[in-house]
């Protein structure tokens, strides 16, 4: 069971969270992970196979990376399977990448960030990043770095600073003019640190618009 505290904010208007991310390809350098480490804390939980609380919806349960769903009229969870034919019913999608591991708060214990991607059935698919810590052998939810849809905002790619290990860098894709939502024809880097009890970004080490290779 998953418990949250701190910013957990909605990316799709009436049905909550979306990512963090992942799968998606970036450019750019590469970026450190900090995953060799053994076991332990957070690192010891699976995080591809488990359930997750989202938000507007209700608790999914992830299987290798993925859960499909069906949602009805009111975005919440449907009795129904993904992709039965029952009217009022759509077909939904909740998956996530393989975490990266960093002390983001400053207790001394290392934190799960988590790149997911909600898709909510059409074209939409949201991102965002979610950071996960132990409590008193708890999971709970510290926070959220929100993305967008696909081209406009979504997340490409998440990582840690590797010379500051609290430090969370997203790669964002940017829609330049002309751009559909589909195929962002830029990206930048954004670093996120923590402050007053939630991810901020370092809007002063925000990287250059780039094209996508």
């Amino acid at each position: 069971m998953i418990a949250r505290i701190g910013l957990v904010a909605g990316v799709v208007a009436g049905v909550g969270l979306a990512v963090a991310a992942c799968g998606h390809a970036g450019g750019g350098a590469p970026l450190a992970n900090h995953s060799a480490a053994p076991s332990a804390g957070v690192r010891a939980i699976d995080w591809r196979n488990r359930s997750y609380p989202i938000e507007g919806i209700g608790d999914v349960q992830v299987v290798d990376g993925r859960a499909d769903f069906a949602l009805d009229d009111d975005g919440k969870l449907a009795t129904g399977k993904a992709g039965d034919s029952i009217s009022g019913q759509t077909s939904a999608a909740f998956t996530v990448d393989r975490p990266v591991f960093a002390d983001v708060d400053g207790d001394g214990a290392e934190d799960a960030i988590v790149a997911c991607v909600l898709g909510t059935g059409g074209t939409g698919q949201f991102s965002a990043v979610r950071i996960f810590a132990l409590r008193g052998g708890n999971v709970v939810e510290l926070g959220e770095i929100l993305g967008g849809d696909r081209g406009d905002g979504g997340i490409r790619r998440v990582a840690v600073d590797g010379g500051d290990g609290g430090a969370i860098v997203v790669d964002r894709n940017v829609l330049a003019e002309g751009d559909g939502a589909c195929c962002a024809s830029t990206w930048r880097r954004e670093r996120w640190i923590w402050r007053d009890g939630a991810p901020v970004e370092d809007v002063a080490a925000r990287g250059a618009l780039l094209p996508v290779p």
